[in-house]
């Protein structure tokens, strides 16, 4: 039998974005422009490329950031939470 242990990764992302990525609610983006569909997809491409899945859980603090983890796409400083993700290791 394989045992697998799991290692906490994580990522500082707009706090915004949080009931999308914990719950999967997306409601709160239907209030942009274009329904919400680009922030969405840039939301979904960012996570696809981190290859983590989806968070577990966010902290409980927020804070301003210039520089997060989806800076590279694009993203303005904006309030950001950290979120975690459990990732599957293979054992020794």
């Amino acid at each position: 039998m394989i045992m697998s242990n799991f290692t906490t990764e994580s990522v500082d992302l707009p706090s915004h974005w949080a009931s999308y990525l914990i719950n999967g609610d997306a409601s709160s983006f239907s209030l942009n422009d274009d329904g919400g569909e680009e922030e969405i997809a840039l939301i979904d491409k960012i996570i696809e490329d981190l290859g983590w899945g989806d968070p577990t859980h966010t902290s409980e603090e927020s804070g301003f950031m210039k520089y997060h983890d989806a800076h590279n796409y694009g993203v303005l400083a904006s309030d950001c939470l950290t979120y975690y993700f459990l990732v599957p290791s293979s054992a020794s």
